[in-house]
């Protein structure tokens, strides 16, 4: 089965607190499946570069 991609719009308040939700999920991870751990990761990765470019674009 192939991944489905979806796309949605936020925003920079909704982004951030996916963000720290994501870091929260990081720091406290209980163990588990080492992919999700490092899907994780990434996501929280990813929510960040948004919101550098977010900041730079609105320096």
């Amino acid at each position: 089965m192939e991944d489905e991609y979806f796309s949605i719009e936020m925003n920079i308040r909704g982004i951030r607190l996916i963000h720290e939700g994501l870091c929260q999920a990081v720091t406290k991870w209980s163990g588990g499946d080492p992919d999700e751990q490092q899907d994780l990761i990434a996501m929280r990765d990813n929510f960040y570069k948004i919101i550098l470019e977010y900041q730079f674009e609105n320096m």
